[in-house]
């Protein structure tokens, strides 16, 4: 179990001090990032690949294949995502994102057909109507069982997602299958514009389900993830103004220590 970072420049300053330590630097598919990142730390790239919205044959293959070959990205990893609001109840709708969902694998298993692919749980919010459907365990397990694919479980979405769902989060991702938890991923969330919010440092009420999760890896209920990456800060406009040196340098140390086989007390 390795301990990755979004990749950032407080994140590289602490690197660069001592201050704080990482496995691996988690990174978009931009050249100009890995490239950075790559000095530092080794590198894996987290892809903007989203299934359910008719955009998987526009990708840029040869892009994921210079990714896979230069950095230390072992898996495919892919958005469980939809493109139209409709209505959640409806047995044709789920069918027809389910059925779009499995041609788009086997696409990409036409184009990669080397790489293991690893489906990760978006979230459910006001905003995202389309999402209510995308977001369903049970839907969401049914594909990664009948296309056998690796579980990338995102703590933050699940958390958004059952609150409005009306369901416990732990009741949630019970209904996933962690048995086949590959990477698991974790961002404070705090009221933002009037939503709940990811990708923030974690908020005392946040840690909580992150040290119940650590438990179920601990104690063998969910298979123990390849990675888990602590996705907070970055580069760009959406990041940047979010990605405080003084919070990395506080919550790094107690994340390593509980998510890394290579931290040493």
């Amino acid at each position: 179990m390795k301990f990755a970072v979004n990749y950032s420049t407080p994140l590289k300053d602490l690197l660069n001090e001592g201050a704080v330590d990482v496995d691996l630097l988690k990174c978009p598919e931009w050249d100009g990032l890995v490239n950075a990142a790559l000095p530092l730390r080794p590198v894996y790239v987290h892809f903007d690949i989203a299934l359910g919205i008719n955009k998987i044959q526009s990708l840029n293959f040869d892009l994921i294949r210079r990714m896979f070959a230069t950095t230390d990205t072992y898996y495919l990893n892919v958005h469980l995502s939809n493109d139209s609001v409709v209505d959640p109840s409806s047995a044709f709708a789920r069918k027809e994102l389910l059925d779009r969902w499995k041609d788009e694998v086997a696409f990409l298993r036409e184009q990669l057909p080397d790489q293991t692919i690893i489906a990760e749980n978006l979230p459910w919010v006001d905003f995202l109507p389309q999402l209510e459907i995308a977001c369903d365990p049970d839907l969401i397990s049914y594909l990664i069982e009948e296309c056998d694919l690796g579980l990338l479980l995102d703590l933050s979405h699940a958390k958004m997602s059952s609150h409005l769902l009306g369901i416990d989060v732990e009741n949630y991702i019970s209904r996933l299958p962690t048995k086949r938890l590959v990477e698991l991923h974790i961002t404070g969330i705090r009221p933002y514009a009037g939503s709940m919010t990811d990708h923030f440092e974690l908020q005392p009420d946040n840690w909580p389900l992150v040290e119940w999760a650590h438990d179920q890896i601990k104690n063998g209920t969910w298979r123990t993830p390849e990675v888990v990456a602590f996705e907070y800060g970055g580069i760009g406009d959406v990041f940047c103004w979010r990605t405080r040196k003084d919070a990395l340098r506080d919550q790094l140390p107690r994340l390593h220590r509980l998510f890394s086989d290579n931290h040493h007390a």
